[in-house]
């Protein structure tokens, strides 16, 4: 079913006039009803139109986790510009660059205040809402560029598959920097419920308890690395705490049965997972798996599925020559349906990402995701790994979202980040950061990997470093090992013989 709506401003706009009353918008310091949060969008809508921000512009909103910011977003959008997001704690020279990049008219301050009323012009469904830098080739990052019909589609079949209601209070934990923190907002907002921004501090395991408490929390999205550090901690969590809670979705990397194994011994296990899937150009949420209560696991090899096609897309698992794979072959993903416009200022890139398909006569303009994944059931499918992430190691490919899985299997390990790092001898090597205990890997490993995808390495750390936005940060990973190493073989030199 069409949302009744074209675009993201008249998401919110339906809100004021269907709900004027309820909380839509709760932060530090803000409390604002559907009516306040119209009313505080419109006016600083207004300020931006008198600051020379005109329809079709590209403005930055600073993504400093503060409800502030999910103002200026809204109002831009209001306008009619196309929001850029850019993370506030990213260092100055990122963010210039960023912002020339996208050519960015102004920076959205929501401090701004109108000396009259102008009435913005609006946006089309056609016009681009918002555009969020990925990282790209060569170190350079991209931006993908959403349009509103995408997005408020998109909406709406976000909160169909969480089943969004006016009783619904949904955390805002991602960066708006972050294409989740759109889905956190947005189908919020489509069902009447109610966003919560969360404090800045990163929040670990009781203090999300008494914050999910002390809001009444229903739904947290929650980054899969985090979610996996949450579990680890879980016992700090009073299961009081989470009485208003009744579901949890992750994404962002890979998760494993193992981890589900682990959140059923928690104070989670009575609380709907879903695990989703979806690169920023597909707009978010692409596939989703739910699990529900006990419901049996199905057999994949070690991760988590990501499940079936959400409202408004569709799927094809293609060969290298383009034609669909048998039923359990692996092969290639490919989206259609709800996708973004494509790159800022990179036709090529968008030419060559986002490519027409022909299947059984019929075309489709879809989006070449290049990662691998196979059906484990029919119309479920199981994530294999990046087909750019593929290494070689003594001439064998290695996916190291496989190693991961299996290490992550073994007794006592919370979790795990395998990499490719230099090894004394000049050649590159596979190195592991584990969570927990790493004194059963090498024999639990041994007996499902081959002798090649073996880390020829293990440091043992209390968390796995993460990027702001939640994800594994890969690069910190790598400094880590590389440091330990060096440290541990320079005491072994000067240890007495």
């Amino acid at each position: 079913m069409e949302p009744p709506y074209e675009t993201l401003d008249g998401v919110l706009r339906r809100g004021a006039a269907a709900w004027p009353d309820r909380p839509a918008l709760i932060g530090e310091a803000i409390r604002l009803s559907y009516a306040e949060l119209d009313a505080r969008v419109g006016a600083l809508a207004s300020a931006l139109l008198e600051a020379g921000l005109e329809p079709g512009d590209r403005a930055a909103v600073m993504a400093d986790g503060t409800a502030g910011a999910v103002l200026a977003l809204a109002a831009t959008m209001r306008v009619g510009a196309c929001a850029v997001p850019i993370d506030a704690a990213h260092p100055d020279a990122r963010r210039a660059e960023a912002m020339r990049d996208a050519g960015c008219r102004m920076v959205v301050s929501p401090g701004l205040v109108a000396t009259t009323v102008a009435t913005p012009a609006g946006a089309g469904p056609d016009t681009p809402a918002y555009a969020i830098y990925t990282s790209g080739s060569a170190g350079r990052p991209k931006a993908v560029a959403v349009g509103h019909a995408a997005a408020v589609r998109h909406a709406a079949a976000a909160a169909e598959c969480f089943g969004l209601t006016p009783d619904d209070r949904v955390l805002q934990f991602a960066s708006l920097s972050f294409d989740v923190a759109q889905e956190e907002i947005w189908p919020t907002w489509s069902a009447g419920g109610t966003v919560v921004t969360r404090p800045r501090e990163v929040l670990h395991a009781a203090a999300l308890g008494r914050l999910v408490a002390e809001y009444g929390l229903t739904v947290l999205q929650l980054p899969t690395a985090y979610w996996r550090a949450l579990l680890a901690d879980a016992a700090l969590i009073h299961p009081s705490d989470l009485r208003t809670l009744r579901l949890v979705v992750i994404g962002g990397e890979a998760a494993s049965l193992a981890d589900v194994h682990r959140w059923r011994d928690s104070p989670f296990r009575d609380i709907d997972l879903v695990n989703g899937y979806g690169p920023t150009e597909c707009v978010v949420t692409a596939t989703a798996f739910r699990l529900t209560g006990t419901d049996p696991l199905p057999v994949t090899g070690g991760g988590l599925p990501i499940g079936s096609a959400l409202p408004g897309r569709r799927l094809w698992i293609l060969d290298d020559a383009g034609h669909p794979v048998v039923p359990g072959a692996a092969g290639e993903l490919y989206v259609g349906g709800i996708l973004a416009d494509g790159y800022l200022n990179q036709p090529e890139l968008t030419a060559d990402r986002f490519r027409e398909i022909e299947i059984d006569g019929e075309r489709h303009r879809t989006y070449r995701t290049g990662d691998l994944v196979r059906e484990c059931e029919p119309g479920v499918l199981e994530f294999l790994g990046r087909l750019d992430n593929q290494i070689k190691v003594r001439g064998y490919r290695v996916e190291l979202e496989e190693i991961d899985a299996v290490l992550r299997d073994c007794p006592g390990v919370q979790d795990v980040a395998t990499v490719l790092i230099p090894a004394p001898s000049g050649e590159s090597m596979l190195a592991t950061l584990i969570v927990g205990d790493a004194a059963s890997v090498t024999r639990e490993a041994s007996r499902r990997l081959p002798a090649y995808m073996m880390p020829a390495a293990t440091v043992t750390a209390e968390r796995l470093p993460l990027t702001t936005a939640g994800k594994v940060d890969r690069p910190a990973v790598q400094a880590l090992l590389v440091k330990a190493l060096a440290t541990r073989r320079s005491s072994r030199v000067g240890s007495p013989a």
